[in-house]
């Protein structure tokens, strides 16, 4: 019995509107010119030695970071450089199999999922599949429902009894050495044991989450997924397949 992942793209639109008023720019004339603008800079940009970073800007009109409920403002030339950190997403196999099952004997695959955002409030990452794991006749394996839990599409349970039969996943964060840390996925799976079943399309759970920005010195984060099958004696020989999603979405 085997099934593939396959991923889909999903295009983010973002919406807003800006409320405008009436702004007072400098301005500057002579018989040979006018300039007008917001304000003017003494100096700003990236200065840096074997002892420092800073990035500043000088002579503008009230520079700095400002918060409030729903807003961050930015003012200042040296937060440009907030924008070189990109938001990437990626999933190193996109193919893979579970083998030919075993009734009672459970069956795994995983892949590695990767992440890093701008300067921001983090990111978020969602999953759904868009059916159950499926033959061409219709017939499926169903959604697990853990071992004593039982589980839900929103919340995680022990999976490791070989009598309970279904199809769900684990996500757990890892460091670029593979070794378990949690991080980002810890509030959704207590250890790699906790499974869930998928939610179907259109309906996607979060499986990894961040309130703060991943830029910086460590600003890659990742995620093994690991993906389980177990079927009973009575379950009908075939290949069965579906599709897995995986929607990424930076916090602002």
């Amino acid at each position: 019995m085997k099934f593939k992942i396959v991923i889909f793209l999903l295009l983010l639109t973002f919406n807003f509107q800006l409320l405008t008023r009436v702004a007072h720019a400098q301005h500057f004339s002579s018989t040979d010119y006018i300039i007008d603008f917001g304000n003017f800079n003494i100096t700003s940009g990236h200065k840096n030695s074997a002892n420092y970073s800073l990035t500043d800007t000088v002579g503008q009109l009230a520079p700095g970071q400002y918060n409030n409920t729903g807003y961050i403002v930015k003012a200042g030339f040296q937060y440009i450089y907030d924008l070189f950190n990109q938001f990437t997403f990626s999933i190193n196999n996109l193919s893979l199999s579970l083998g030919d099952l075993v009734p009672n004997i459970g069956s795994t695959a995983t892949n590695i999922i990767s992440i890093s955002t701008p300067s921001g409030h983090g990111y978020q990452i969602m999953v759904q599949q868009n059916h159950s794991l499926t033959q061409g006749n219709g017939i499926t394996i169903p959604s697990t429902a853990c071992d004593s839990g039982p589980c839900t599409t929103t919340t995680s349970a022990p999976w490791t009894l070989a009598s309970t039969y279904g199809f769900g996943f684990n996500v757990i964060g890892i460091n670029s050495s593979g070794v378990v840390t949690g991080v980002g996925t810890s509030n959704y799976f207590t250890n790699s044991t906790y499974f869930r079943p998928f939610s179907t399309a259109p309906i996607s759970q979060i499986a990894m989450s961040e309130n703060n920005s991943t830029s910086g010195a460590n600003s890659l984060r990742q995620a093994r997924v690991t993906y389980k099958a177990n079927v009973s004696a009575i379950q009908a020989a075939g290949r069965y397949e579906n599709g897995i999603i995986f929607t990424a979405v930076p916090k602002y």
